[in-house]
């Protein structure tokens, strides 16, 4: 019996977190989506600038190849310290997660660009399409159906690695469940508790993956 007062405890605060978790991945996703596809747009071999390129490649290439874990670091501690400002830890945790986030998802978007056939571009062009048309009514569409796996597997995995955000105090299921472990000493009913919450957001996440590929197929 008293497994189940333990959860009875500890499950509305686990929700609470969990619901915490869900919210700074959506925006976190939503922030890399929008910036990630820019930076995808103006990366793709028909769009490419060469002055702006070197730019974007500098900047995916050090937020790809840089722990998640410094860069929340450099957020919430360097970046206030060196302009003199003040960021919450939920804010830093959102704009750390979505500037990594931008960086993956702008590879994706624009691998899933070029991998669209050169020769629809040529063809657009010919029946009178400008560049941005071909690219509005043409290329974009395909290259989202191409990409959406890819974003979605990206937000289930922003969900795992919010846990991250623990160590700025951002009270989501990790930090919850840390916390509730201090007080009444039970981390394998705890722990296991907060790893099923993980497990179904992330299967929720899938299962919308197939359920929108299914709609995209059609």
């Amino acid at each position: 019996m008293e497994i189940f007062e333990v959860y009875r405890s500890a499950l509305p605060l686990l929700l609470k977190g969990a619901l915490m978790t869900v919210w700074i991945s959506v925006i976190g996703i939503l922030c890399g989506s929008f910036c990630g596809g820019v930076v995808g747009i103006l990366e793709c071999n028909r769009l490419r600038s060469r002055w702006l390129s070197p730019l974007l490649r500098c900047y995916v290439t050090v937020f790809r190849g840089t722990p998640l874990f410094v860069q929340l670091l450099i957020v919430y501690f360097a970046v206030p310290d060196a302009l003199h400002i003040e960021l919450s830890p939920i804010t830093a945790g959102i704009i750390t997660l979505g500037l990594n986030s931008t960086a993956y998802l702008a590879e994706v978007m624009r691998a899933g660009i070029n991998a669209i056939d050169g020769g629809q571009w040529d063809a657009s062009y010919i029946l009178g399409y400008s560049r941005f048309s071909t690219f509005r009514f043409v290329i974009l569409p395909q290259a989202i159906r191409n990409v959406l796996p890819s974003i979605t597997n990206e937000f289930a995995t922003l969900i795992k690695e919010s846990s991250i955000l623990m160590i700025i105090g951002v009270p989501e299921l990790t930090k919850i469940s840390k916390d509730i472990v201090a007080r009444n000493l039970k981390p394998m009913e705890i722990y296991l508790m907060a790893a099923i919450f993980y497990l179904i957001m992330t299967y929720a996440v899938a299962y919308c993956t197939k359920f929108l590929e299914t709609r995209a197929s059609k």
